[in-house]
């Protein structure tokens, strides 16, 4: 059973636990814990777990510490995956609207990309470094292959006809990126960042911000990478842009006050509008009807789809006023 080995490993007593999302929150003997169980194989679990070790290491305040098991490790091995058990600290999800909490996310993911610089774990799968490029011509040609998927259905769903219908749009925008990114120095400024070696979270989600009375925590490194602190930077401001709150105030916002820790050149800002030019919402919506077949229903995959399509028209017009300002040189 699951908390056996949570009871053997850590020389604990689990009382009673509350699952909450990905995590479990157990009672214990030793107070409220979180356990988190990751699904990857070793190599890549050791990655993980080496990236936060050396946000420990180096005195990174915004992580929790992993608790060490009796035998001295960080991480236990589990029939479901792999579990590491850290304090469980009472807080609350972020709130990108409320500008103060806001302020807070932008800080402590500019402190976690200059607290990382150092780190290096030899793991191609895991280091993005100077591959922006290749993946995003990768995964345009992979909204072709999700149309040609598409196409060859007799019977076509609601879903098929919206996806045919905005397709178009979407795919000539995926090519512009591409061109674009050629009138950049993308190589160049990657030849200088992965000098840093820095640790991208690669997860800037609101609800991986956890804010309680003391601090600011920042959780689930699951999807951690090495990149350039632009990649984190580019996420985060489209998580704040997307779904019909295309501003340029909370871009410039988002910026300058990242710059406060990282200055963010003109050449820069270039890559991050490139980065902000795919579609990457109406790929990933097409990935997961088309090739991942996620067990949803075809009402959540409407809603997923037609969410990215109702957004487009402001995304579009948002990214013609940005595009004219960076390449106004």
């Amino acid at each position: 059973m699951l908390f056996d080995v949570v009871e053997k490993s850590y020389d604990i007593k689990v009382y009673d636990y509350q699952r909450i999302k990905n995590i479990y929150k157990l009672k214990t003997d030793k107070g409220e814990l979180c356990l988190k169980i990751s699904r990857y194989d070793e190599k890549q679990y050791k990655f993980i777990i080496s990236a936060i070790k050396y946000l420990e290491d180096k005195n990174f305040e915004h992580i929790l510490p992993l608790l060490k098991t009796v035998d001295g490790e960080d991480f236990i091995k589990l029939d479901e995956g792999f579990g590491v058990l850290m304090d469980f600290v009472e807080s609350r999800e972020a709130d990108f609207k409320n500008i103060y909490d806001l302020t807070m996310c932008i800080n402590v993911i500019s402190k976690l990309h200059l607290t990382s610089r150092g780190f290096y774990y030899d793991y191609r799968q895991r280091n993005l470094y100077g591959r922006w490029i290749e993946k995003f011509k990768k995964r345009s040609n992979e909204l072709i292959y999700f149309k040609a998927l598409c196409e060859e259905k007799e019977q076509k769903s609601e879903f098929d006809n919206i996806f045919l219908k905005y397709f178009d749009k979407h795919y000539k925008q995926s090519l512009k990126c591409l061109r674009d990114f050629e009138k950049t120095m993308y190589k160049n400024i990657m030849d200088e960042h992965i000098k840093l070696n820095e640790i991208c979270h690669h997860d800037t989600a609101n609800h991986n911000f956890l804010i309680s009375k003391e601090k600011v925590y920042l959780i689930d490194y699951d999807y951690c990478i090495m990149d350039s602190h632009l990649h984190d930077l580019s996420s985060l401001i489209i998580r704040n842009l997307r779904y019909d709150n295309w501003d340029m105030k909370i871009f410039n916002f988002i910026v300058e006050e990242y710059s406060k820790s990282i200055e963010v050149k003109s050449e820069e800002l270039k890559l991050i509008y490139c980065f902000m030019e795919f579609p990457q919402d109406f790929w990933q919506v097409g990935l997961q009807y088309y090739v991942e077949k996620q067990p949803w229903t075809d009402e959540n995959f409407l809603k997923r789809l037609n969410r990215v399509v109702l957004d487009s028209e402001n995304r579009f017009n948002f990214l013609d006023k940005l595009g004219g300002l960076v390449w106004k040189e």
